[in-house]
């Protein structure tokens, strides 16, 4: 589903506490590059619980956060900044969930929404090395000087947009230049039948790379017709269309086999800001939404000029 973050959390107005909070990462990237790394955070908050409570009663108080909705903070860990942890405020409304970084003093008195961030590395290629690549769905050549990695849901129509601007159109338009890689991002809690959907692509991969991306465009085209009873019966009939041994794949979709798969393809996403499909990382770069052409045009184009 199209969209962008749903502003639970807002803003935090603390520009002064940025500011010094801005002045210690950078001393603490200076350290960290003279091998000095003592005295770094250490997940050390002084009283957790009292942190926790008073981080989930401010944000249940300043963000717009469903009444019925449940708060966890998970995932402490150390800021890389001395006298700072950082967490995760997990929020769930039954039909959505969202994840809220920020980063805590370990008195807990002071927060900043986010996490910290090293100017000394080049963003996209921090990205690019969270994605793993190894046995991903992919069109186009291997060494192609442009990877656009695509996390898509099969029964998102902004998805099935997509898929038509990137497969079609740019890849035609930058011939042996840039390679598509798919990653499934189902949306269960909106889309009923993505998940099922997601785990049949992911069996029709164990045979093959190109059944892979026949039963892909198989889901878009008939993404209108398809429902959650019919799922698996055009499933089973798009083994003949996408050339997939049709016993084998109603062995594996069956016995859910590939669910693993997904959740690792979703774990993956979410850990790179993942919350709406589709979203894409051009060489690393983020574009969210049904994307313009031209936009895509300009991604590859800043890429391929920048080599």
């Amino acid at each position: 589903m199209r969209g962008g973050r749903s502003g639970w959390a807002g803003s935090v107005q603390v520009m002064a506490l940025t500011a010094a909070l801005t002045a210690v990462l950078c001393a603490g990237c200076s350290s960290q590059r003279h091998g000095d790394a003592a005295g770094l955070g250490s997940a050390g908050v002084t009283d957790r619980a009292a942190t926790e409570a008073r981080v989930i009663e401010y944000f249940r108080k300043t963000a717009a956060v469903p009444s019925g909705a449940t708060l966890e903070i998970a995932d402490w860990s150390a800021a890389g900044v001395p006298g700072w942890s950082k967490a995760n405020l997990k929020v769930n409304s039954g039909f959505r969930s969202e994840d809220m970084h920020f980063v805590v003093s370990d008195d807990g008195r002071y927060l900043v929404r986010g996490e910290p961030v090293d100017l000394t590395v080049d963003p996209a290629l921090a990205i690019r090395s969270q994605i793993d690549l190894k046995g991903q769905p992919v069109r186009g050549p291997a060494d192609a000087p442009v990877t656009i990695v695509e996390y898509s849901d099969f029964q998102c129509p902004f998805c099935a947009k997509s898929s038509q601007t990137v497969e079609h159109d740019l890849l035609a338009a930058f011939p042996g230049k840039v390679r598509l890689v798919h990653k499934n991002f189902p949306l269960p809690q909106i889309h009923p039948w993505a998940q099922n959907a997601a785990i049949a692509a992911e069996c029709a991969l164990q045979q093959s790379n190109d059944g892979y991306w026949r039963f892909y465009e198989m889901l878009f085209e008939q993404q209108k017709t398809i429902t959650p009873a019919n799922l698996r019966e055009k499933v089973l009939d798009g083994s003949a269309v996408a050339g997939l041994d049709r016993a084998k794949l109603t062995q594996c979709y069956d016995s859910k086999a590939t669910a693993a798969q997904v959740q690792a393809d979703v774990s993956e996403g979410h850990a790179l800001g993942v919350n709406s499909t589709p979203t894409f990382f051009v060489n690393g770069r983020r574009l969210a939404g049904a994307v313009p052409l031209d936009n895509f045009r300009a991604a590859v184009e800043q890429e391929l000029s920048s080599r």
